[in-house]
């Protein structure tokens, strides 16, 4: 009798189980579809990251950035976001640019590879690029078609399809875009020259 009465429970336990079973079967479904998607998105941070790279390699070659060529590679970190040059077996990031002009060329070379892929794939990113004396320590006079390219660049960007990109460049040397290029370009000079009277008229000083 005893081991009857057990036999009558066990339909019961197993249809426990089973419950128990389906619900865990669900959780598992959940899961999976939530790896797969999580897969998804980092296989196109992945992609994002190498078309930052390509594009910022492309950017310093067609700016002619000194020591940069196109036997180099580019590799971008996706925890810090910051890129390394590997030219001739050996690492170079932003540290190791050299001078101070050269360090300001290589962070205005990234900005632009990052806005204009950002553009193509459709990227939040903001859409006001300050770039703020991009030929320090590079004189037009010295090195004008590297000047002249950085600006091309510039001004390729800004004019890409309906970019909704708004440059403030303030430099000292400007270069200005072709005619027609960007229809809505301006050029300001500094306060205390005749077209460009002070901000604030009762102020005189540095």
């Amino acid at each position: 009798m005893r081991s009857l009465e057990k036999l009558r429970e066990m339909p019961k336990a197993i249809g426990d189980l089973e419950d128990q079973a389906a619900q865990l079967q669900a959780t598992i479904d959940r899961i999976r579809v939530a790896i797969e998607v999580e897969v998804g998105r980092l296989k196109k941070a992945d992609g994002n990251a190498a078309a930052i790279a390509d594009r910022f390699k492309a950017t310093m070659i067609a700016v002619g950035f000194p020591g940069v060529s196109e036997d180099d590679t580019v590799e971008l970190d996706t925890r810090t976001w910051k890129p390394t040059i590997q030219h001739r077996g050996q690492d170079w990031t932003f540290w190791d640019a050299g001078s101070g002009g050269k360090k300001t060329l290589f962070n205005v070379c990234y900005a632009l590879a990052l806005h204009e892929v950002a553009l193509e794939r459709n990227l939040p990113v903001p859409n006001l690029l300050v770039i703020d004396s991009p030929t320090k320590n590079i004189s037009e006079d010295e090195n004008p078609e590297l000047v002249r390219s950085l600006y091309e660049q510039i001004y390729r960007l800004a004019s890409i399809g309906d970019s909704s990109i708004q440059f403030l460049l303030i430099d000292s040397d400007i270069v200005g875009p072709a005619d027609g290029q960007i229809s809505d370009f301006r050029h300001a000079h500094l306060a205390g020259e005749p077209d460009a009277p002070s901000l604030i008229s009762y102020y005189s000083g540095p």
